[in-house]
């Protein structure tokens, strides 16, 4: 009856000006991702690059970027391996990935156990030669290659979002 049409008016009028707050709310939050991100950021697709300079070890890379509840930088195609290579560029700085060899040497594995579905290794690597030094933690170049190297390293710390 008319009740009915009514109340399917008073939906659609509501529907309406729940559109307007949407394309309000995608809009601000583009504009705070753009702030976000800028000036060291880097967005693939979902993902978001991020570092705010710190240098640090590997096991201490990881759990700064665990405390922002991200994780270390883990490329999983070209795109990502460029988005990470920018802010490498950006801090003329190597910066760790998250992948390492330490339960099985020569075996990567991102952190949760997984093998590498990318990976964008230097001609000769990965090699575990450092005078004798483990490497079972990885960097990334300037040029976007990986190379393995010890844990210990001081490096740019990228995390993942």
């Amino acid at each position: 009856g008319e009740s009915g049409l009514a109340e399917v008016n008073a939906l659609k009028q509501q529907v309406t000006i729940l559109e307007g707050h949407l394309r309000r709310f995608q809009n601000a939050f583009s504009q705070y991702k753009n702030a976000v991100l800028f000036p060291d950021g880097q967005a693939v697709g979902e993902k978001i690059f991020k570092t705010a300079g710190a240098v640090k070890s590997y096991s201490d890379a990881q759990q700064l970027c665990t405390e922002a509840k991200g994780q270390l930088a883990s490329p999983l195609s070209a795109a990502e391996n460029k988005a990470v290579t920018q802010l490498v560029r950006a801090h003329k700085r190597n910066a760790y990935l998250s992948m390492n060899d330490i339960s099985t040497e020569g075996r990567f594995t991102y952190p949760t156990g997984e093998i590498l579905v990318y990976s964008y290794w230097a001609t000769g690597e990965p090699n575990n030669s450092d005078d004798g030094q483990p490497e079972n933690c990885v960097e990334i170049s300037p040029e976007g290659q990986w190379n393995d190297i010890p844990c210990s390293k001081q490096l740019l710390v990228i995390c993942e979002f």
